[in-house]
């Protein structure tokens, strides 16, 4: 999947060398099997001056136990689907329930080349709660008329706490690597909208 979705990351890499003269500073994606940020980052693993950060679902809070972030709270490594990985799960080894509000990082580990980057330093892994996921999905909608997935919500939610800590000539590249239409019924939900 990682070389099926690096054609964002090739596109990223070019489009930033001609509008903006260089490299992003920052890469930005959601991960929960992490097929979508690999694509993102793997153009861009050999140049160290670009940071990347993946989202994970934080869920009701990393603290709660009630998430979908591996990575970001030091689950221990399982095997999952054949490969060894960082895994939510028990004392026993067991798979555990994951919660997120986004249905598509609502997994329990992550793919291998994250587990990876993780352990040699090369990604930065944090998670965004629920509500904060709400909050940037409820604000790119209102203020750009884009509805982005829950999944790729995780990844503004970041974005939101990452660039007040750049300078204003730094850029963020944000994957949204989903549509939010089919999110619709979960945030009307939420807010009590009725159709």
């Amino acid at each position: 999947m990682r070389d099926f979705n690096a054609v964002v990351g090739r596109e990223a890499r070019r489009q930033s060398l001609e509008q903006v003269g260089r490299l992003p500073d920052a890469l930005v994606a959601c991960v929960g099997g992490g097929s979508n940020a690999l694509g993102l980052f793997y153009p861009f693993v050999e140049d160290d001056a670009v940071a990347m950060y993946g989202v994970e679902a934080g869920g009701d809070g990393v603290e709660t136990g009630r998430h979908a972030a591996p990575l970001s709270s030091n689950a221990p490594r399982g095997v999952l689907h054949g490969n060894r990985t960082y895994l939510m799960s028990d004392e026993a080894g067991q798979v555990s329930d994951t919660h997120s509000i986004s249905a598509g990082l609502d997994y329990p580990g992550v793919g291998p080349e994250h587990a990876l980057w993780k352990d040699v330093g090369r990604v930065n892994y944090v998670a965004a709660n629920d509500k904060e996921v709400l909050e940037a999905f409820r604000e790119l909608t209102h203020m750009e008329g884009i509805m982005p997935a829950l999944e790729s919500a995780h990844a503004l939610a970041h974005a939101k706490v990452l660039a007040p800590t750049m300078r204003p000539d730094q850029h963020i590249v944000v994957n949204l690597s989903g549509r939010g239409d089919k999110d619709i019924m979960t945030v009307a939900k939420i807010d009590g909208i009725e159709f």
